[in-house]
Order: C-alpha cells, then sequence, then structure tokens
C-alpha cells in the first residue's frame, strides 16, 4: 500500500496545480505530548514517507538542530483548525471554538478524510473537498462503508462500485473522486425509494 500511496503522490497534478499549503498542525507524538507546527506537508523521496518540518527557533539559523522531520510513524494523530476566524471588533471579542481537520497516520502518510459515505476516500493533503484549493488528485486511498482501507485504485474502485453504471464511466475516463462521489449520491437515492 505505501508504494501505491507514493506512486499517487509523486504523480499527483494531472492538470492541477500543486497546492499544498502551509498550515499549523497540532500533532500528537507517541508519548502523548502534543506539539504546533507550521509547515506544509513535505515529501521525503529518499524513505518514501512524508513529514511535516519543525522549525526550533530557539536554535540559531546555522545549527542542524534547528529542524526536525516529523513523520506519521511517529504520531498518533494530525489536525489542522478549520474555523474561520471571527471578525476582531477589540481585544476581548469572543472567537469562535476551534474546529479540527483531523488526520491518522498510515505507514507513508497522514490520512485526511475528504469524503464521508458508503466510500469514503482520504487524502494525504489537509485540505477539505470545499476548499478552493483542494486536489482531488490527492486521494490515496478509500473505504467501503466500515472495511479496510485500501489504495485508489482501477481495481478497488471497480470492485466497490459494483455495478453502478454512472461510477464505472468516470473509472473509464480516471476521474475517480467524481465516481466515487457519484456511487455515494446514487446509494442515497437508492435509499429514499
Amino acid at each position: 500500500m505505501q508504494n501505491q500511496m507514493m506512486m499517487q503522490m509523486s504523480s499527483l497534478n494531472r492538470g492541477y496545480a500543486d497546492y499544498n499549503i502551509s498550515y499549523t498542525f497540532v500533532v500528537t507524538m507517541k508519548d502523548g505530548t502534543k506539539k504546533e507546527v507550521d509547515s506544509k506537508i513535505y515529501n521525503d523521496t529518499i524513505v518514501k514517507k512524508n513529514y511535516l518540518l519543525l522549525v526550533d527557533k530557539s536554535f540559531k539559523r546555522s545549527d542542524t538542530n534547528r529542524y526536525k522531520k516529523i513523520y506519521p510513524a511517529q504520531t498518533i494523530s494530525i489536525a489542522r483548525n478549520v474555523a474561520a476566524p471571527g471578525d476582531v471588533i477589540h481585544k476581548n471579542a469572543v472567537q469562535p471554538p476551534p474546529v479540527y481537520f483531523k488526520g491518522m497516520p498510515s505507514d507513508s502518510c497522514w490520512m485526511f478524510k475528504v469524503v464521508a459515505g458508503p466510500i469514503s476516500a482520504y487524502s494525504y493533503l489537509s485540505e477539505q473537498e470545499d476548499d478552493q484549493v483542494f486536489n482531488p488528485y490527492a486521494v490515496v486511498a478509500i473505504q467501503l462503508n466500515d472495511g479496510p482501507l485500501m489504495p485508489l485504485t482501477d481495481e478497488n474502485l471497480k470492485q466497490m462500485v459494483g455495478q453502478d453504471i454512472n461510477a464505472l464511466e468516470d473509472i473509464q475516463k480516471k476521474n475517480y473522486f467524481r465516481a466515487i462521489k457519484k456511487y455515494n449520491k446514487d446509494v442515497e437515492k437508492a435509499a429514499k425509494k
């Protein structure tokens, strides 16, 4: 699964700009400590894993200890606040409570659920589907109901959608994200009948 995901991550764009934006992530480490990390999600091509880059400003710029890579295997979870900041009228203005978009570690990356439904879709980037910078080609894993996470491949997706003609047409065109959305919509329609 790791090699499949890394191949998808390396051939990501397919006509989309590569929007990998730097965010403030709250990372829960394996020892239970939490760290705030301002970083993009980087791809280490040597070890074939994603990582965040933690900059410890207590060290001089020239010190090698200033920069630390945090890999998924070192973490329990990752999240970023997606709540829009409130309008600050004065210094005592009430801010909305944080709303976190959470990711879980896998062997090579963090997985962020970008589609929930009969088929859920997971992206290795933390942009949500309604973000302007969301890239559907960052989706690397799928899950049928409560089944296991599977790499997003033609075969796996075809097996999940079964005989859904609408979804199968999009799979033929390699538009996997739209196929997932159509399948979920068709299942929802069938349930209402």
